[in-house]
């Protein structure tokens, strides 16, 4: 019963790892679960749970998701159910080592992305100009975490490390009780600051504890009862299936290195915080003091923000429509045709809104005390 129960476990794993897409592997994970799932999905959400608009990506934390790993569970109870007891084994050995390979790439992904500071990237000026009590808790977590290089990096370093050491047969234990420590870390994170991938981490937290199924109990023995112990070594499988599942291995680590790679070579850029910003990015204040209007912000994303003196904000996304147009558009679809100019030698933009024109000084944000370089030694120099 219990390894039956197990099989059951790692076949769920199984069928979440091929079916919950992941981004950075392309599109084919949610063109695949969208033709399978997303009739049935949409139905269960729409019935079950009364929402009309609800997402069906199956992105964490969406109500997609959570049917979707219903389904999964309800499916490889059927599975487990119908395979013969000789057969299990196999498929908690292969269940369990996919897992192991899927924790070390997504730790790949996620380390790579904060060494090269794409993960907690700068603030945008936006945020920078906003008071901190304005601000949700995900965003102000997200924007703390995007001021530091150093810590970013040194996060990565630990993710990349584990993942690492999880590749290797022989320290894989010690990698998955590093992964483990850091899954747990941001579980609480995503939960206490309410961002939203906390069940994809829930779910990443299981799978390495399932990863490391063979070694709690001698773990346990070994640091609460000082005794000693020898972990027992995972058996390859059978010589037939052991060159196939070589190349698996290879191929998937492999191609998985290259996709998350290839953006940031194509890019020639390793440092998010020096990518290209588009013509207009930055912070510009009002100059008419009489005006509700304050700040004028362009966001990277090719977003215009307007905000008042209240701190309420309007936003718009932004296309060129030529060198001296920009086309704004609504939630609503609604297009608005604005003529600008910018003066960089006096740092002076002018919006002109049909007869309305703004008139907006260039602000330096980037010299604004959260973006700037400290370090003290001691807090006599901080003073």
């Amino acid at each position: 019963m219990r390894s039956r129960l197990a099989a059951g476990v790692g076949m769920f794993f199984l069928l979440f790892m091929l079916f919950f897409p992941l981004d950075f592997l392309g599109d084919f994970q949610k063109e695949i679960s969208s033709f399978l799932f997303g009739d049935l999905t949409g139905w269960i959400v729409k019935q079950v749970f009364q929402a009309d608009h609800a997402r069906i990506d199956f992105s964490s934390d969406s109500l997609s998701m959570l049917v979707l790993v219903i389904l999964l569970l309800i499916i490889s109870v059927f599975i487990t159910a119908l395979i013969k007891e000789k057969h299990l084994p196999k498929l908690l050995y292969f269940s369990k080592e996919i897992a192991v390979l899927y924790i070390a790439v997504v730790l790949l992904k996620y380390g790579l992305d904060k060494i090269f500071k794409a993960q907690f990237y700068l603030p945008e000026p936006n945020i920078l100009y906003s008071r901190f009590g304005n601000l949700d808790k995900d965003i102000l977590f997200w924007s703390t975490m995007g001021t530091s290089r150093l810590y970013s990096i040194s996060m990565g370093v630990f993710e990349l490390l584990a993942a690492l050491l999880i590749l290797f047969r022989i320290t894989r234990t010690l990698g998955l009780l590093i992964s483990v420590g850091i899954v747990i870390n941001i579980l609480f994170i995503n939960l206490g600051f309410d961002i939203s991938v906390k069940f994809f981490s829930l779910i990443l937290l299981c799978m390495a504890v399932f990863g490391l199924k063979d070694e709690w109990i001698p773990l346990y023995r070994f640091l609460i009862l000082k005794q000693k112990i020898q972990l027992q070594e995972n058996t390859e499988p059978s010589v037939k299936l052991l060159p196939v599942w070589i190349f698996f291995k290879t191929a998937f680590v492999g191609t998985s290195l290259v996709m998350i790679l290839f953006p940031y070579i194509n890019s020639g850029n390793y440092n998010d915080d020096l990518s290209e910003r588009p013509l207009l990015h930055g912070a510009f204040k009002n100059a008419d003091k009489n005006s509700d209007l304050q700040y004028i912000f362009f966001h990277r994303n090719h977003y215009v923000i307007l905000m008042d003196k209240d701190e309420k904000t309007r936003d718009f996304h932004y296309s060129s429509g030529s060198k001296d147009h920009l086309i704004l558009e609504d939630y609503g679809g609604r297009k608005t045709n604005v003529r600008f100019s910018y003066q960089k030698k006096d740092s002076l933009l002018t919006l002109r809104f049909g007869t309305s024109v703004i008139v907006a000084r260039e602000e330096n944000w980037r010299k604004m005390n959260a973006l700037r370089p400290l370090f003290h030694s001691t807090i006599e120099n901080s003073e």
